[in-house]
């Protein structure tokens, strides 16, 4: 009987990864246009708008904001990088990787374009092994409850920048990124994503005033903890330098600690309000990673991170995580203020007696 309910189980689960959508049509168009510009021919605005308006890169432009500046810079760079009789100002470019930024972006797709195209058969051809490998990451930081599939979220890959989003239930996978990430930890980018889309948050109704501060707390957890399944191995061996970023979000994040307590004491005492943007921008960045990156380091570090998994559905509880384990670093990092915890706590028990 117990042999019969696992190959149920199996059977479930494999049914759910099968259902869910790999859509790699914009990968597709995107070579097709490339190789017409290396036959010289270059890409016209319909036909550009055409392949922007192609689910996977709309809902990506419409999670990073480009606007149509940007997305015709794009066009003209992509017709430098491709065109042979644009060599001379494609090397030029190269030549100063972080002044052309956008042409070095570009020019990665070009110079690792079999490789790319190889990664890329390899998962059409075994979609079901490339989703276990997603949900197997992200499990590593949900708690069993959470550990649920989403065959109605489909999976788009793009050949635009470099970046990775969930996006209107969807995810959005760039695939230069996908691939450096893949070669580390096969899934390891994708299981971060996907664990956006499963992270169910506690539902707490916070005072009014404190709405900025609840919001401040999901982005720092939202963030933070599944930067565990992959941010790290952004300084592995064979990962491009303008990927190797995970260090710069640790130095960006300490230094930012600070201003996270600031933001905390100064709700407390009613000196200052805070909308939704100052916090993103002024309080936190990069949609939380920073610090929450950081803290969830120093939690793991500590020995923390089955409690943090454990108690991932309360955003509170990452903040008291990190501080328990900041007392414990033998680096002596930031310690969030007695007035800040305190008030964290009341908010806490007050919101509970609302919880939904």
């Amino acid at each position: 009987m117990k042999k019969l309910f696992t190959l149920i189980l199996l059977f479930t689960a494999s049914h759910c990864m099968m259902a869910q959508t790999i859509d790699g049509a914009a990968v597709v168009r995107y070579f097709e246009l490339t190789d017409s510009l290396k036959q010289g021919k270059s890409i016209s605005p319909t036909t550009w708008k055409a392949f922007l308006n192609m689910e996977g890169n709309r809902l990506y432009i419409k999670n990073m904001a480009h606007t149509d500046a940007f997305l015709e810079r794009y066009r003209k760079t992509m017709e430098i990088v491709y065109m042979p009789k644009n060599d001379s100002i494609l090397q030029k470019r190269l030549q100063n990787s972080q002044q052309n930024y956008l042409t070095y972006t570009i020019h990665q797709y070009k110079a690792n374009e079999h490789a790319l195209r190889q990664y890329f058969a390899g998962i059409t051809s075994d979609k079901q092994a490339y989703l276990a490998a997603m949900y197997e990451k992200c499990f590593t930081m949900l708690p069993k409850k959470l550990q649920n599939q989403k065959p109605e979220t489909t999976i788009y890959f793009i050949a635009l920048d470099n970046d990775a989003v969930a996006q209107s239930g969807n995810l959005i996978l760039n695939l230069w990124g996908s691939y450096n990430f893949d070669k580390i930890k096969p899934g390891i980018l994708a299981g971060h994503e996907i664990h956006h889309l499963l992270w169910e948050p506690k539902k707490y109704d916070v005072a009014e005033k404190d709405k900025s501060l609840f919001y401040m707390l999901n982005l720092l957890m939202n963030e933070g903890a599944p930067d565990l399944i992959d941010k790290k191995l952004t300084s592995s061996p064979g990962m491009p330098e303008e990927m190797k970023f995970g260090e710069y979000m640790l130095q960006a994040g300490q230094k930012a600690l600070p201003m996270v307590d600031e933001a905390i004491r100064n709700i407390s005492a009613g000196n200052k309000n805070y909308s939704n943007n100052e916090i993103r921008q002024q309080v936190t960045s990069m949609s939380g990673h920073i610090p929450g990156f950081y803290m969830a380091d120093i939690i793991e570090r500590n020995g923390l991170r089955e409690k943090l998994v454990k108690n991932i559905q309360n955003p509170f509880q990452f903040i008291y995580l990190y501080n328990k384990a900041a007392k414990k670093d033998k680096t002596k990092p930031f310690v969030f203020s007695d007035q800040a915890i305190a008030y964290l706590k009341k908010v806490e028990a007050a919101a509970s007696q609302h919880k939904n």
